[in-house]
């Protein structure tokens, strides 16, 4: 097995049917041709050099174009998000150092805000590489290596960390992935992941590897709820690929036993599964639609430990993470030893090698086929793994990685910020979302606005805080540790504060829905929906129930216009041509 092998299965794919569809995206279908000549114009551009490439693309096309150029020119790849501020462009420059940069047009406009990059780098301009010659020959075994992929996540230090990967661990998963769940010629694969995450990799290879085809939800948020049920009936989608966070949103979307009738697998990353997820799915599909949970980070290459959901689950205390891959071997590791039906700390064995971080730095790798992953775990009697949390500052919000230490250092470089504690805080409703939460010891003067612009000049967007709660100080243990035991509830604190109540009728029932998406006991009526820490999948999902409550389509552009109880009330009772 070796990462010639998802570009032999592709070419293979692409000479027998050039003209099936590889890519579905909101703006028009790719063929595989098409997708195959795009790879094959980016290749000519990167044949003749050697280095890591930047991929800074926004849309899906140039980066699975890029990606597949460099596995057969022997070069490394390294896709972001061309969403991340300034900072976080500086830094990677400097510790990928790449020699070449492959970037659409949102690419570029990033690019040039950050402002790091000079004249030296070669620039591939991905709209303009669309038309290169495609032989199958030339891609089912290039002789290059396997010069593998950087992933930046965030990092304890406040500098995002590079994590090494091989497209020979990427094919061990695809090839698992493949056989479990019969991937095959014509299967529609969902894509709701952004570029600058690993497990967009796993959306893509996947179908194209296969035979199927990805299909791309519409730019800008991911659709929840109704809109995401919507999407994936229209699109016929047969694989869903998505956190717990977005899955849990079809809750509301009125699903009946004969709703998405294509749809086969549902396989869950990123957070924990709650047993209340299985008990709804179960309860209306059965076995129909098999529900699966996954595991592994991003260190690991993807998932390592996979478990079928059933109705035991259901009733469970906390839903196993599963058992192992084939070839992987889990341990739980306490006091230096492996101990079973004890807790300790999770330790993934693979097949492969890993290839650790991009500075070099050990971190929790062991050896060269172990990671220690930081979480805590317990093996039960029959090998099932069972996730119980971290034994670090690092949380899962929105099924993205986020380091409190990075969050916190930012933070503290405001000037008005005295103090700072991160944290992801939970409503006291059980089954809520967390949200990433930042407690400041702050001057008077700082507002709310100030707080975010800071920390979005500095963090990705996976890691901005959604609600700043003012404390006059941070609780702290005896060692002087934040104590994050003692912080307050968020909607506590916010229930104080709340005035100018909304007025009867439209008001009231968007505040409520308010309350429920922001975990909060009260709002105003002027208050901003974004402000109180409304993210683009909490606007997301406002938007849903709205559209559901009122039956009005509320446009993005209105909601940005004015995003209060008052203002959309008014979009509501008026409709949604303002």
């Amino acid at each position: 097995m070796s990462h010639t092998t998802i570009l032999r299965h592709w070419a293979d794919h692409v000479e027998k049917d050039p003209e099936a569809v590889a890519l579905a995206t909101p703006s028009g279908d790719w063929t595989r041709q098409r997708l195959a000549a795009h790879a094959a114009g980016v290749r000519e551009h990167l044949a003749d050099g050697e280095g890591p490439v930047l991929v800074a693309c926004a849309e899906p096309a140039p980066v699975i174009a890029a990606i597949l150029a460099c596995a057969a020119t022997g070069r490394a790849f390294a896709p972001v998000d061309t969403r991340q501020p300034a900072a976080r462009w500086t830094a990677i420059a400097e510790d990928l150092r790449p020699t070449a940069v492959v970037a659409d047009r949102a690419g570029r406009a990033a690019l040039a805000a950050g402002g790091p990059y000079d004249d030296t780098l070669r620039y591939i301009d991905a709209e303009d590489a669309e038309h290169g010659t495609w032989h199958a020959d030339d891609w089912r075994d290039p002789g290059t290596p396997d010069a593998g992929y950087v992933y930046f996540t965030s990092g304890t230090t406040g500098r995002p960390k590079g994590i090494r990967g091989s497209l020979e661990a990427v094919e061990h998963f695809l090839d698992w992935e493949t056989a479990e769940f019969g991937i095959g010629p014509g299967t529609r694969v969902s894509l709701l992941t952004s570029p600058g995450f690993d497990a967009f990799l796993r959306d893509t290879l996947l179908p194209l590897r296969a035979g199927g085809s990805v299909h791309a939800a519409p730019p800008g948020a991911v659709p929840v709820g109704a809109g995401l049920a919507a999407w994936l009936d229209a699109g016929r989608i047969e694989v869903l690929h998505c956190v717990p966070t977005v899955f849990r949103t079809l809750r509301a979307a009125g699903l009946t036993a004969g709703s998405l009738p294509a749809l086969r697998t549902v396989l869950l990353a990123g957070e924990p599964v709650r047993p209340s997820d299985v008990a709804w799915w179960r309860g209306l599909f059965g076995d129909d639609k098999t529900l699966v949970n996954l595991y592994g980070p991003s260190e690991t290459t993807m998932t390592k430990v996979y478990r079928r959901l059933g109705a035991e689950d259901a009733d469970a205390g906390t839903v196993p993470a599963g058992l192992p891959m084939p070839g992987v071997e889990v341990r739980v590791v306490a006091a230096g030893a492996p101990v079973t039906g004890t807790i300790g700390e999770i330790e993934i064995h693979t097949p492969f090698p890993l290839r650790g971080y991009l500075d070099g730095r050990p971190g929790g790798f062991t050896g060269t086929h172990a990671y220690r992953t930081g979480d805590l775990g317990r093996l039960r009697d029959d090998g099932v793994l069972e996730v119980l949390g971290r034994r670090d500052q690092q949380v899962k919000v929105n099924g993205v990685r986020v380091e409190l230490g990075e969050v916190e250092d930012v933070l503290r470089r405001h000037p008005g910020v005295r103090d700072a504690c991160a944290a992801a805080a939970v409503a006291d409703d059980e089954d809520a979302d967390p949200v990433l939460c930042a407690y400041v010891v702050a001057d008077d003067t700082v507002t709310d606005e100030e707080l975010r612009a800071h920390t979005a000049a500095g963090l990705h967007p996976g890691s901005r805080p959604s609600l700043y709660v003012r404390l006059a100080a941070i609780p702290r243990t005896l060692n002087g540790k934040a104590d994050r035991r003692a912080l307050p509830v968020p909607s506590a604190v916010r229930a104080a504060t709340a005035d100018d109540a909304p007025r009867d009728g439209a008001e009231a029932e968007i505040a409520a829905l308010w309350c429920d998406l922001l975990h909060l006991s009260a709002v105003g009526r002027r208050d901003s929906f974004t402000l109180l820490g409304g993210d683009s999948l909490a606007i997301a999902r406002l938007l849903d129930r709205l559209r559901s409550r009122f039956g009005v389509d509320v446009p993005l552009r209105v909601f940005a216009e004015d995003p209060t109880v008052a203002g959309l009330a008014a979009a509501v009772t008026g409709g949604s041509g303002r």
